[in-house]
Parts: C-alpha cells; structure tokens; sequence
C-alpha cells in the first residue's frame, strides 16, 4: 500500500512556519525553546536550513552530512522561508519523486514520500517550539496539525527518539493531556510536554 500524499501539508507548513518566525520579536532571541539545545535565534537557523534541505532532496540532492546551520537574521528568515518553500513545490511537483529512493547522510534510505513526511513533521514540530517559546501558539494553523501528526508518526522510529545530541528533535513520547488540541498532540508525539512552561 502507497504511502499517503502528504506534499499539500508539507508545503503548507512553510507558510505556518512563517507566521511563526515573522512574528518573533528581536528580544526573544536568546529565550530557551522546548527543542534541546537551542534557543530562538539557534532554532530559526535550524528551520530555515531544514526548510532548504527538504527542497534539494526533492531536487535529487543529497544533503550535508551534520547540524551546522548557516546564521540566519531575524528579518531575513520569512523570506527565506517562502523561497525555500517555492524551491519545494517545484522539486516535489513530480509525483514520480514520492516513490523514488533517497539515501541520507547517515546511510539510511528513504522513499520520496517518507521524506515528505519527515519534513513536514520537521518544519511543523520546530514551528511549534518557536510558537511555544514566544508565545504564539494562537498563531499556529488549527488545519495543518493532523497532518502533521500523521507525517510524524509515519517515520519516527523508535530508534530516532531521546537522542542526546543537539538536533535530535524526538523525545520520548509523552501522553497528551485528555483534552489537547492537534498541536499539543503532535508536540506530545515527539516529545515535548505542552503544557509546561518553560523556565526562561
């Protein structure tokens, strides 16, 4: 059985990324996120790049091998955003690209559609910490988090969970409160407690 089309959400998580970015304040840069290791600033670099990279796997490319970000400034990273995202519609426009191969830096392979589901897990997931960071939850797109969640849990091996390392985005998953929305379910699937503040 074929994996779902997740490509529509994908590409809508770069415009709720967006949202997200473009309303962080230059003082809260420096602020902790939910994400081990990084604090805002850290954490937009992350993304962006993240952003990039999805679209040069659906181009064919193979991405660097590593978590060094390029440092991206606050007020250049929406429009860097919406260009990766236009770079992604292209690369991923073919449908031949869900069911082709990909093999990864660290030596796994992946189908295209996987991939998508990677990364809309990513850019969502890391829009979430930024949201829950400087406050903007309200901000986060109610239509993309079960897609989201989907994506998530079609390609988060247990293997991928509670890695000590900056850049390992999946901790172990937690249960969501009885009453939680989209959001804090897929942030509760990868590890993150959604109702806890953070001690800034």
């Amino acid at each position: 059985m074929a994996d779902p089309d997740r490509r529509a959400p994908l590409l809508k998580s770069y415009e709720n990324a967006v949202v997200i970015v473009s309303g962080v304040a230059p003082e809260q840069v420096a602020l902790r996120t939910p994400c081990p290791g990084y604090d805002v600033a850290g954490l937009i670099d992350h993304l962006v790049e993240a952003a990039h990279r999805a679209a040069a796997l659906g181009r064919g490319q193979t991405p660097p091998a590593g978590d060094d970000s390029p440092h991206v400034e606050l007020a250049d990273a929406p429009s860097q955003l919406r260009r990766a995202a236009e770079e992604a519609a292209q690369a991923w426009g073919d449908d031949s690209q869900l069911l082709a191969s990909f093999i990864m830096p660290w030596g796994e392979e992946y189908s295209g559609a996987t991939l998508v589901n990677m990364y809309l897990a990513e850019l969502a997931g890391h829009a979430w910490d930024l949201a829950m960071a400087t406050g903007q939850l309200a901000r986060l797109d109610p239509s993309l988090a079960a897609s989201a969640l989907d994506g998530a849990r079609a390609m988060i091996k247990p293997q991928y969970r509670d890695m000590v390392a900056k850049g390992s985005p999946f901790g172990v998953e937690i249960a969501p409160p009885p009453d939680a929305d989209g959001w804090e379910r897929l942030a509760a699937f990868m590890g993150r407690n959604p109702r806890t503040s953070l001690d800034q």
